[in-house]
């Protein structure tokens, strides 16, 4: 009689900095329901998958998930798999940061669990060909991957059925292919689909075997699954038709499956994911263009002949379409790459070292189907723990250099650092990059610009109806009516210190929208440090008038001193008005405990809209991290504030979520040749009680 053997693994992982609620449903509508199912099926085989950053907080909240999951592996129903301990990409972190996170995982297995893990979960299945040496290092046996990162070597998928071998500089690896067939049928078809699809493999060698891996929130938590999977017990069907063919069928793990057969040959996987991943990663009218042409082969029905030659970008690719991304993982890298300072001084603290570790987590650095990067506080849990470890680090007598080009874009940037605030600013244009908040661990310019994005051509036809079924990657759902209106694009960084000038027809409105009419073209910028802080000279042309303008920046403790100084240059008078954009990003724009005082007065949350004449403060108040913003003009301004929304996809649907709070201090300018106009702005940051 024909056989396959069928391995069936679950990724399951919530982020660093994820709400505890989102936790808490996780576990209620998928990690716990699905073990309670597992557990009715003694002779069922499994492979399991933590990431670190749930096995903490289920320790914490929900020990009653691990000690069922403990049950079940001493039982011997389930494989433990390994793997970065806080799910990082491991391509995209120093490799003595990957040795060192799966070694971390393999001691939790084996203190917790008693368990000796031997294979890795690959996050997001993002595979570089140095991975083979580090996961050797880590003494890791085999992973999974998809199958697609087979098919791009031309490998033939009827020869799926099994593992290879690849390998890095002599060190080898077991590679397992993921059945992209298994994964888009369970559990979004009849469990009957996904037993002829397992049947269709089976030969007469007994050893043909069929891999599903894949996260275990599609068990209950993505849109519609928990009715599926557990109100009409989807999982129970699937594993009772499974034990029912037992004949031909049986369940196994990877660690059974590696130490009874040998490979089926030698592979050298190129870099790649998972294939949705390789559109999402590419720039937005390519990524669209992607997006007709995979549905046109679709409809001819060409696809799965015409995938092998189909290839997107690379995952690295989010840091270039997303400069706030790159950012955020160069400076996390910059400081892994430093720590070997503290080896002579008494080594690297672990608490420092899983703080570092911590804001490797992955998923704020990249955009799918699910927020990711969109996601305010999953971007501020990445700058909390860095900044945490950066306290340590340079408590312990580590050094961080004052001027470099942290980033890797061709432009230095200036470190100022006092006692309780931290700023960036670009040596090529004056513009804050960052300014930290230290005492709370505080990023208040984490905040994420407006995009255009491939998928928003789907926005019209989205439906706000949750009664829906099929895979995520198909489903086009919104969480409110009319977000088409409130898409908007910038066409500019929004950072700090911008310079404006534009004349009176302009509007806060336009500003919003990001379609401000500017009639100021910088030049050439200058920026110099010197003891305090940094001077900033600019030379820029307004119609046919020269302008300059110099910022002399300083930091003093929670002060933060700007003072301007605007000259025309030309022989022409220039009558414009003169802004200075600020953006702050303080999470929850629409929280009661976060709003905007203008004058000492309170005038709405963060997310509100308003212009103000003769104002001579502003403040941005966050009460439930207790501190505040103020900027005091020596000379008052009119003023416009407006919120920075973004409309991205998520699991859910289409959403729109505050990312910043966008300031336009401006003044009259209005000078004769040669004339100059002086401002002066006051930033301070201070505990609110």
């Amino acid at each position: 009689m024909k056989k396959v053997q069928f391995i069936f693994g679950i990724h399951n992982h919530q982020p660093v900095g994820n709400f505890d609620h989102v936790f808490d449903d996780a576990c209620d509508r998928s990690y716990l329901p699905f073990l309670q199912v597992l557990d009715k099926f003694p002779d069922i085989s499994m492979a399991f998958h933590f990431s670190g950053s749930l096995i903490e907080w289920l320790e914490g909240h929900r020990p009653d998930v691990l000690d069922l999951f403990k049950k079940l592996v001493d039982r011997g129903n389930i494989e433990v798999l390994g793997g970065g301990f806080y799910e990082p990409i491991l391509a995209m972190i120093p490799e003595a940061d990957q040795v060192g996170q799966i070694k971390k995982m393999n001691d939790w297995a084996l203190e917790r669990m008693d368990y000796e893990v031997k294979g890795n979960w690959l996050t997001e299945r993002v595979w570089e060909p140095h991975l083979a040496q580090s996961l050797n290092k880590a003494d890791i046996d085999y992973m999974v991957v998809d199958d697609y990162h087979f098919l791009t070597t031309g490998a033939d998928p009827k020869n799926l059925n099994g593992y290879y071998y690849t390998e890095q500089e002599g060190k080898v690896l077991s590679v397992f292919p993921i059945s992209q067939k298994m994964r888009y049928a369970m559990p979004f078809e009849d469990p009957q689909v996904a037993i002829d699809i397992l049947k269709s493999y089976a030969t007469e060698d007994s050893d043909s075997l069929v891999v599903m891996a894949d996260d275990g929130e599609k068990f209950g938590i993505w849109p519609g699954t928990w009715e599926t999977v557990y109100g009409q017990k989807w999982l129970e069907r699937f594993f009772t038709l499974v034990s029912d063919n037992s004949d031909w069928l049986s369940t196994t793990t990877f660690k059974q499956y590696h130490s009874a057969h040998i490979p089926r040959d030698l592979v050298y996987l190129p870099t790649s994911s998972y294939f949705e991943m390789s559109q999402w990663t590419l720039p937005t009218n390519l990524g669209r263009q992607m997006d007709h042409f995979v549905h046109d082969l679709e409809n001819q029905g060409k696809s799965d002949e015409s995938r092998p030659f189909i290839k997107g970008g690379m995952w690295r690719n989010f840091f270039t379409k997303y400069p706030e991304s790159n950012w955020m993982q160069k400076r996390v890298q910059f400081l892994s790459l430093n720590l070997d300072q503290l080896e002579s001084k008494g080594g690297i603290p672990a608490d420092l070292r899983d703080d570092l570790y911590r804001a490797q987590c992955n998923c704020a650095y990249w955009h799918g189907v699910f927020g990711g990067l969109y996601l305010p506080h999953l971007r501020h849990a990445i700058y909390e723990h860095l900044l945490k470890a950066e306290e340590k680090f340079l408590a312990l007598g580590g050094c961080l250099p004052g001027l470099v080009d942290l980033d890797s874009d061709g432009v230095k940037e200036y470190r100022l650092r006092s006692d309780n605030v931290q700023l960036f600013i670009s040596e090529d244009k004056g513009h804050i990059r960052e300014i930290d908040w230290l005492p709370a661990h505080f990023n208040v310019t984490n905040y994420l610009q407006r995009y255009s994005e491939h998928y928003h051509e789907k926005l019209a036809l989205a439906s706000n109806d949750q009664n829906t079924n099929g895979s995520i990657h198909d489903i086009v759902l919104t969480k409110e009516e009319g977000l088409e209106k409130k898409l908007f694009v910038d066409g500019y960084r929004r950072h700090g210190l911008i310079d404006h000038v534009f004349d009176s027809t302009q509007s806060q409105d336009l500003h919003y929208r990001g379609t401000l009419q500017e009639n100021l073209a910088i030049q050439s910028s200058q920026v110099q440090q010197d003891e305090a802080g940094v001077q900033i000279k600019s030379m820029g042309q307004i119609d046919q008038s020269q302008i300059r303008i110099e910022k002399k920046v300083e930091l003093h403790h929670n002060d933060l001193s700007v003072k301007i100084n605007i000259s025309n240059t030309s022989e022409t008078i220039i009558d414009q008005l003169y802004g200075l954009e600020m953006n702050f990003g303080l999470l929850g724009g629409d929280s009661p405990d976060r709003y905007y005082e203008v004058n000492n007065k309170n005038v709405g949350s963060l997310n509100s809209h308003g212009k103000h004449g003769d104002v001579q403060r502003v403040s941005l108040i966050n009460e439930w991290d207790n501190f505040k913003i103020n900027m005091d003009f020596g000379e008052s301004c009119q003023l416009w504030r407006s919120p920075i929304e973004t409309i991205s996809m998520s699991e859910a649907g289409f959403e729109r979520v505050y990312q910043a709070s966008a300031l336009m201090p401006h003044w009259k300018l209005n000078l004769n040749p040669g004339e100059s106009l002086e401002l002066e702005l006051l930033l301070s940051i201070n505990k609110f009680k």
